[in-house]
């Protein structure tokens, strides 16, 4: 996934939200479907790889035709992505009941089998939307691939016969594609903040993912069946949360709310880290899990006002990138930060920091955010 982000949202801006959206899913059920065909560890891995192309590609489309959906009504973008994340949080309530009954009753590979199937079935839902990507945008996006070595003056000298309004049109949209680069958003300010706050935000999920449990475990001799309930509460909870942000955000401002949903993070993160009962370890969780669930849908809709325009789907895959890569070596650094000290919360009260930086660094942004290309 983060391999293929940068290219896979180039090509939604070119070729269409729907395609991407489309191909992607069915690319995912490809994949569950030889996951629960596999027999050996040599077959499971190309097939789990598989899924990352798959899922790289739905989630740029989708990332890309949220943003436009959102750009027609910017004053509710807040509680449009919210109302996403929510339907999400539902996702991850559900989901885990059903796939474990189906593993029950009738085996591991019945899982993975119901999830391919649900893939085809959003893979046609999906057939039936309108395509949100606009000719300007297209044609932004084929300008860039074809003049990514080019200048303004050469341009002008292999069309000799264009006229000057032509030419003009034509710089303003490679200028607008220009700015949705990698290297030219991460030189704005207000995307390296963002780009923090992705990335700390992701960080308490691999801290859910990784340490958490491991302290829950190992320090309070939590049961499977206990850190089970403590994230089921942690999602419920999430569940009820988003939606509350989303009118937060568009009232108060996206980096108020982000900024604030973060320092809820530390915050139990931080004295979760510190608990010495069950129970207090679920209260402090259950803070971080409505400081995230407030998070996510203000940091996506702080991406999309921050995304130039013609260059959403590109832009997009930025800050999703940067919480690929902490997904990709967050376990890593949390687990050997513990082995390390030879603690069983170190990475815990990591992941607090960081979420306190980025915190912090929210009140940096200005009160009203504009688009880079501006």
């Amino acid at each position: 996934m983060l391999t293929l982000n940068l290219p896979l949202g180039r090509a939604t801006d070119r070729y269409g939200r729907k395609p991407l959206m489309m191909g992607g899913m069915v690319v995912m059920a490809l994949a569950d479907v030889g996951t629960a065909m596999s027999r050996s560890v040599a077959a499971l891995v190309p097939m789990r790889m598989l899924l990352g192309v798959g899922r790289a590609g739905c989630e740029c489309g989708d990332r890309a035709y949220l943003a436009d959906l959102c750009a027609r009504v910017p004053e509710k973008r807040g509680i449009i992505v919210a109302g996403q994340s929510t339907v999400h949080a539902v996702g991850l309530v559900i989901g885990p009941l059903l796939g474990g009954r189906l593993m029950e009753a009738y085996g591991a590979p019945a899982a993975f089998y119901y999830v391919a199937a649900a893939a085809v079935g959003t893979a046609i839902g999906y057939s039936f939307l309108p395509e949100t990507l606009t000719e300007e945008t297209r044609e932004a996006a084929e300008l860039k691939a074809t003049m990514d070595e080019e200048d303004g003056g050469m341009f002008e000298g292999l069309n000799p016969f264009m006229s000057s309004d032509e030419r003009e049109e034509l710089r303003e949209r490679k200028s607008q594609r220009e700015s949705s680069s990698w290297l030219t958003l991460l030189a704005n300010r207000e995307q390296r903040v963002l780009l923090l706050c992705a990335s700390a935000n992701s960080l308490g999920f691999v801290a859910k993912l990784t340490v958490i449990p491991l302290y829950a475990s190992g320090h309070l001799d939590a049961s499977p069946a206990e850190v089970g309930n403590l994230f089921s509460i942690t999602a419920l909870l999430g569940l009820a949360t988003a939606p509350l942000s989303g009118l937060a955000a568009d009232k108060f401002g996206k980096k108020v709310v982000v900024g604030a949903a973060l320092a809820a993070c530390a915050t139990g993160l931080f004295f979760g880290a510190q608990s010495q009962t069950q129970s207090e370890l679920i209260f402090f969780i259950g803070a971080w899990g409505i400081g995230t669930a407030a998070a996510g849908p203000a940091i996506n809709a702080l991406a999309q006002e921050l995304a130039p325009k013609g260059g959403e789907g590109e832009a997009l895959t930025l800050p999703k990138s940067a919480a690929d890569f902490i997904f990709l070596i967050g376990p890593l650094v949390l687990g050997v930060l513990d082995d390390f000290i030879g603690t069983d919360n170190a990475g815990m009260i990591l992941c607090s920091s960081a979420a306190a930086i980025a915190a912090a660094s929210c009140f940096f942004l200005p009160a009203a955010v504009e688009r880079v290309d501006r």
